[in-house]
C-alpha cells in the first residue's frame, strides 16, 4: 500500500472532485497529510478516506459541512447522535408530507373517473359516506353562479383559512322543494376539506355521515326527471339535506358539468 494518494488519485479512489477536496482544506475540514512546498502538490494516507466518506455520507443525511466539521474534530460519536435524531425527525416529517401528496394524488384519479354518466337521473342509487368537511358561503336567489365563485374565493382568502388543505371538489346545498320542482336552486355553495381542520366550528361546516340517495346529472341545464324523486318521497318525509357534487369531465365547459345529487335519507 502506497504511503501517499495525489489529490487527483484520493478524489478517483472516493468518487469526489479534487475541488471537493480542495474546499474541505479550506473551511478546515479536512486538511491533506502532507503538501509538497516546493510544488504545492497535496497528498493524502489512507487512513484520511474513511474521514472522506465518513463526511460523504453524512452529507447524504443531508447535514451541513459546518456541523460535519465540528462532530469529526470533536472524536466522539455522542457529539453525531443529536443531529442524526435531527435529520431523522426531519426526514419522517418529510415522509408524511410525501404520503399526503400520493393520497391527494390518488384522491383526484378517483375524483375524474368517479362518475358513469350510463346511471343519469333515471337511476337512484344509494351510498354511505363518512363525515365531510367544508368551507362554504351562501348563495341568494337569482345570481349568477360567477358571483358565488367570487364570493367562496374571498371566504378562502381569509387568514384564519390560510393552512387550511383543500381539495378541489365544488358542491351546493339545494333547496329540497325547488329540487323536487326541478330546479336548480342553491342555498349554499362550498369546498371540500381534506380533513377536519383544526379551528374554529363556526369557520367551517360538517356534512353529516349516512347513507345518501344519489342520482347522476348535469344539474345546472336542470334536465332530471323529478317524477323519480316525488315517487320515492311519496308518504315519506322529506329530506333536510339536498347535495349536488360537481364532477369535471372536462377544462373547457364548467357549464356542462355532471354532478351527482345526494339527498340524505
Amino acid at each position: 500500500m502506497k504511503k501517499y494518494y495525489t489529490i487527483g488519485e484520493t478524489a478517483a479512489l472516493l468518487g469526489v472532485t479534487t475541488q471537493t477536496l480542495r474546499y474541505y482544506d479550506k473551511i478546515g475540514l479536512l486538511s491533506p497529510a502532507y503538501c509538497d512546498e516546493n510544488t504545492g502538490y497535496r497528498y493524502y494516507v489512507y487512513k484520511q478516506f474513511h474521514y472522506i466518506d465518513r463526511i460523504k455520507y453524512l452529507q447524504g443525511f443531508g447535514m451541513q459541512l459546518k456541523d460535519i466539521k465540528e462532530i469529526i474534530h470533536s472524536g466522539r460519536v455522542d457529539c453525531l447522535l443529536p443531529y442524526l435524531e435531527q435529520k431523522k425527525q426531519e426526514a419522517m416529517a418529510e415522509l408524511e408530507e410525501l404520503k399526503s401528496k400520493i393520497s391527494d394524488i390518488e384522491w383526484y384519479m378517483d375524483y375524474f373517473t368517479y362518475l358513469d354518466k350510463d346511471k343519469n337521473s333515471d337511476y337512484l342509487y344509494k351510498i354511505q359516506l363518512e363525515e365531510r368537511y367544508i368551507v362554504k358561503c351562501p348563495c341568494y336567489p337569482g345570481e349568477p353562479l360567477h358571483n358565488m365563485e367570487i364570493r367562496l374565493a374571498g371566504v378562502k382568502s381569509r387568514k384564519e383559512y390560510a393552512d387550511l388543505h383543500y381539495r378541489r371538489l365544488y358542491g351546493y346545498k339545494l333547496n329540497v322543494e325547488s329540487l323536487m320542482k326541478q330546479k336548480f336552486n342553491p342555498t349554499d355553495y362550498f369546498i371540500y376539506l381534506s380533513e377536519k381542520p383544526d379551528i374554529d366550528e363556526s369557520l367551517y361546516d360538517c356534512l353529516p355521515a349516512g347513507e345518501y340517495l344519489c342520482f347522476r346529472t348535469q344539474a345546472l341545464n336542470e334536465n332530471w326527471d323529478p317524477d323519480i324523486l316525488t315517487d320515492y318521497f311519496k308518504n315519506k318525509e322529506l329530506p333536510n339535506l339536498v347535495l349536488a357534487l360537481e364532477f369535471e369531465d372536462n377544462f373547457v365547459d364548467w357549464s356542462q358539468a355532471w354532478y351527482e345529487m345526494q339527498i340524505l335519507l
